[in-house]
């Protein structure tokens, strides 16, 4: 028993040296960039920041975490007791674990933990949102076509076709999981877990689909509000950021990268391809690093900063008897290192 103990304590080292292996890679590569364009004209940039439109950054980034919430909440919450607002507090510290683990896979391994204490079977959870996440990024891919007529380079024309590519492979990828029957498997093994969580998605889009429907219309605002708040961060460094869709467009194809799981929520990976496609928009490299500089830092403290607020709140309204509702940032990495050990 302590033999597979030890070994589960070993994986488990293993997968959190190479989360912060990456992590510190990503900083790294993102600290050469700033060193690459030079961080006293990065600094210059940051510093003329207009307060004004530093703010419109601030309600666009809540705006769309708050949309975020709503689209996860009506997949995965429709038979369970749980109000929007407890389900929000659980996001916004899912959110928070996202910015330090490598890929778009913490806000998902969060929530998902947060309703299976809400009596709702891991895998079921996982398939609910697991839909949220593919149709976010079926939209994200097909956002991405939109290089082909916004750029004359053939590397933007490439990397569009590819996202129409990647789309229609996905879809494809959907259509042929539905014939993937369920076999023997043993109880409670990875590809078990995958399986009935793969399954339990087909039954969402089946059983649900006008959810489904409302899921990618909000999916799709929500990337509009992001690509207004990377507008509006061109504003505030005093830079005329030019037509709207065109930033949408380029802003949510380079967030594609920040689904590679090499480092942090895209650190340093997504400021290099942003650093090529921005740069196709017009905008000098220093703008480009002091824009997601200050985007980094806009997300960062209205996730960590909320996470605590919704702490405190909820250690002041929760009844004692009601350990779930003290769900936060802390619990939830909680929950996922329990789950890395039980795996």
């Amino acid at each position: 028993m302590s033999g597979q103990a030890n070994a589960k304590n070993s994986r488990y080292r293993k997968s959190t040296l190479r989360t912060a292996a990456l992590s510190i890679a990503g900083l790294v590569v993102l600290l050469l960039l700033v060193w690459f364009v030079d961080p006293s004209r990065v600094a210059a940039v940051l510093r003329n920041a207009d307060p004004a439109w530093l703010f419109v950054v601030l309600i666009g980034i809540a705006v769309a975490a708050v949309l975020g919430a709503a689209n996860a909440y009506l997949l995965s919450a429709p038979d369970l007791s749980l109000e929007f607002h407890t389900f929000l507090g659980a996001y916004w510290g899912a959110w928070a674990l996202g910015q330090v683990v490598p890929g778009q896979v913490g806000d998902l391994i969060g929530i998902s933990l947060f309703l299976r204490r809400r009596g709702l079977a891991l895998p079921k959870a996982m398939g609910r949102l697991g839909v949220d996440k593919l149709v976010s990024l079926f939209c994200m891919l097909t956002l991405s076509t939109g290089l082909i007529a916004i750029y004359d380079n053939p590397v933007a024309r490439v990397a569009g076709g590819l996202g129409a590519c990647a789309a229609t492979v996905l879809l494809g990828a959907y259509f042929f999981s539905l014939r993937w029957k369920r076999g023997a498997m043993r109880e409670g093994s990875l590809v078990a877990q995958l399986t009935n969580a793969l399954h339990e998605a087909h039954f969402v889009l089946a059983t649900r689909p006008r959810t489904v429907a409302a899921n990618a219309i909000l999916t799709v605002l929500k990337l509009l509000v992001i690509g207004f708040c990377y507008w509006a961060m061109l504003l505030a460094l005093h830079e005329i950021p030019g037509n709207l869709m065109d930033v949408v467009v380029t802003a949510n194809s380079v967030g594609l990268i920040a689904y590679v799981p090499i480092s942090a929520n895209g650190l340093g990976t997504v400021e290099a391809g942003g650093l090529y496609l921005f740069g196709l928009h017009g905008l000098a490299p220093p703008v480009i690093i002091a824009m997601y500089l200050g985007l980094r830092a806009a997300n960062l403290a209205l996730a960590l900063g909320g996470t605590a607020l919704i702490l405190m709140v909820n250690a002041w309204r929760a009844p004692s008897n009601d350990p779930l509702a003290m769900l936060t940032l802390a619990e939830t990495m909680a929950c996922c290192t329990e789950e890395r050990l039980r795996s």
